[in-house]
């Protein structure tokens, strides 16, 4: 009988080890990703990674008792794409809540509200590429006409002048070649008032041919010359940007992000994408684009950067001023703790109320027109 209990004593004390081991094995090592972006998450110079998103994360994770390894992708694109083929339990950034992401996901609070951002070289502190820019209007279809205009005009009337002149005492020579060059000169001086005297008209007609186009001369010019400051101030003011619909037609860099890309072309922009953010500002900072696009809180980082660069820029918001920033949670990882995001919850609360989500703001992404 004594044998019996202690047989049973030693399988139910087995029981609760086991019972024991089952729970701790619950406490799962999560493997959290966030994208590499200024203000977001920065490598810092003892390798260690921070940021506004891992900041956040680090304070979820410590008041909740989560254990987690910090992956950190090169982009958002990059985090996706991890987290759909099952490399990532959860993403802290770059996951919007939709119909299809909701099939794999189960997302947080938002914990930041972002929008569009747009930051271009601000061209009112730079006037000299500003001009230089405008100097294009030289090309346009509107000057080369009347530049044509002006030559045949010189060459028709000069042909005129030499046949008149070809005879008699005259400045301007028989020879075709060379007497085609002085007529031309000739009715180039008159034709803009200058008169240099070297070569003048001596047949009576040719006299009364110069009245004539000196006449048309003088409308020609001013229409010449309205024509040429008017598409240099017209495309002195396609070439600067300072609304969205200013985008139009413009060279704008974006990382792969389907909201932004399809944002940027409804307004007609011509949509550079690339890999990451720090290519997106490499295309601005070498000026091979117009302006690059970012979201709210990212955008920041980027505007310090530019100035450290020596860069003048500017920032200007989009039409979609909202973007609700969220944690995503793969689904099967409720499997072994569905309290999961019911945890994360209840900590960003506690975090709002106490103000230290703010102070991380503050902290991280200053007062770029991000908000909560």
């Amino acid at each position: 009988m004594g044998v019996l209990r202690i047989v049973i004593a030693l399988l139910c004390a087995g029981g609760v080890f086991f019972a024991a081991s089952a729970v701790c094995g619950e406490q799962e090592t999560y493997r959290v990703g966030v994208p590499l972006s200024l203000g977001i998450c920065e490598r810092q110079q003892d390798g260690q990674y921070r940021g506004f998103a891992v900041d956040v994360w680090r304070e979820i994770a410590l008041r909740s008792g989560l254990k987690y390894n910090l992956e950190v992708c090169d982009s958002a694109p990059d985090c996706n794409s991890k987290f759909f083929s099952g490399g990532l339990d959860i993403v802290l950034l770059g996951i919007a809540p939709s119909r299809k992401t909701a099939q794999m996901a189960v997302f947080s609070r938002p914990y930041f509200i972002s929008g569009l951002r747009i930051m271009a070289i601000d061209k009112l502190h730079d006037r000299f590429l500003d001009d230089i820019e405008a100097l294009s209007a030289l090309y346009s279809p509107i000057v080369m006409q009347s530049a044509l205009v002006f030559i045949v005009f010189v060459f028709m009337f000069g042909n005129i002048v030499w046949l008149l002149e070809r005879k008699g005492d005259s400045s301007i020579s028989r020879n075709y070649k060379k007497g085609i060059m002085e007529a031309m000169w000739c009715v180039l001086a008159i034709k803009t008032t200058i008169g240099f005297g070297d070569v003048v008209p001596r047949n009576s007609h040719a006299r009364l041919l110069s009245i004539l186009i000196w006449l048309i001369g003088l409308l020609l010019i001013d229409l010449i010359t309205a024509e040429v400051v008017s598409e240099f101030s017209a495309n002195k003011v396609k070439s600067t940007i300072v609304g969205i619909e200013d985008l139009k037609g413009k060279k704008i860099a974006v990382v792969n992000d389907n909201i932004a890309i399809s944002e940027l072309k409804k307004i007609g922009a011509d949509v550079i994408v690339k890999p990451t953010l720090e290519m997106a500002y490499g295309e601005l900072k070498a000026k091979k684009v117009d302006a690059a696009a970012f979201y709210a809180g990212v955008i920041s980082g980027y505007v310090k950067k530019a100035s450290e660069d020596g860069l003048f820029v500017k920032v200007i918001p989009g039409r979609e001023d909202n973007r609700y920033v969220s944690i995503a949670i793969k689904r099967n990882t409720l499997l072994k703790d569905p309290a999961l995001p019911g945890k994360i919850n209840h900590t960003l609360d506690d975090m709002y109320e106490d103000g230290y989500l703010s102070f991380l703001k503050s902290k991280w992404l200053e007062a770029q027109g991000s908000s909560f």
